[in-house]
């Protein structure tokens, strides 16, 4: 088999429909996908119960065991040459799989990097967007990208150390990769991919602060394992520090900060307060990170 692309998700039932959807509508055909449930308490399980197809697997973690965990689980049961890796809130083009493997062509030793565009729902899939991300050049991201099996199988797969925290798992297995010997190329103008932001819920707010605050406790992390000059680029804790005590949010974001934001989504404020307010529960996941690790 050529590819074996794994999707990790937890608690995304229905966009994950969506993304299943797309991945089973490729003009590749020696394929697999495989879906990895992280211990989702939703209707993941029952929406995935519908995909009769051979080229499908589900496989579910009986409770939340972190994004590491559950790409390695994915890779053991992979049968493919190559590895892709596409978030669950992820919908790739037709051609998606077969544009990855033909750049895998030309090396044996690559990280395929996909460029995913930004989209609010996913009525807005093939739409152009000026916002595109993936560029990461000390790592890799894997929203969407792919390496072959026998290079992750040699670097030891995903650090399952940084368990159920989510941030920079990914930025650190690029990393050994490189290590060994692979290359990134980035692929700007294929292996097309649109990530559903979705609209600025409560819901997504609240998970959009959690994130900033596993990012910051996996930065210190990350930054242990590799040291000073890594963690002066990776952990920015002078920068996070000196945002959040010129803004006091200490004294306020907790206590109705975030409150305040959600009924002030219109205001012209609004963006700016998101902005520091990330920041402080960026900073407070670095904070009670170093106390985790001085004890």
């Amino acid at each position: 088999m050529k590819a074996s692309i794994i999707v990790v998700t937890h608690n995304r039932g229905p966009i994950l429909t969506h993304c299943i959807d797309k991945l089973l509508d490729q003009t590749a055909d020696d394929y697999e996908v495989i879906v990895v449930d992280d211990g989702s308490t939703d209707r993941t399980r029952e929406l995935m119960s519908k995909t009769d197809n051979p080229q499908f697997l589900y496989l579910r973690n009986k409770k939340n065991m972190g994004q590491p965990f559950s790409r390695n689980r994915g890779i053991k049961s992979a049968k493919g040459e190559i590895i892709m890796f596409v978030d669950s809130d992820v919908l790739v083009d037709r051609k998606f799989i077969k544009d990855h493997l033909k750049i895998h062509e030309r090396d044996d030793k690559l990280i395929v990097q996909g460029m995913v565009r930004h989209i609010k729902t996913p009525r807005d899939y093939g739409k152009p967007n000026l916002r595109i991300d993936g560029l990461c050049l000390v790592g890799l991201v894997t929203q969407s990208v792919s390496i072959r099996k026998k290079w992750l199988e040699e670097v030891g797969g995903l650090d399952e150390s940084f368990g159920v925290t989510m941030g920079y798992e990914d930025i650190e297995l690029g990393r050994r990769l490189k290590k060994i010997g692979l290359k990134t190329v980035y692929a700007w103008k294929s292996c097309l991919a649109w990530h559903v932001d979705g609209y600025e819920t409560d819901e997504r707010l609240q998970a959009v602060f959690s994130k900033a605050y596993m990012f910051g406790k996996n930065a210190v992390r990350f930054s242990q394992k590799y040291g000073k000059n890594v963690a002066a680029r990776h952990l920015k804790k002078s920068y996070v520090d000196f945002i959040t005590k010129v803004f006091g949010t200490g004294h306020w974001v907790e206590k109705k900060g975030r409150n305040y934001l959600m009924t002030h989504k219109d205001s012209l404020s609004y963006p700016f307060l998101k902005w520091i307010i990330k920041y402080h529960y960026r900073s407070k996941g670095i904070r009670e990170a170093l106390e985790e690790t001085s004890k």
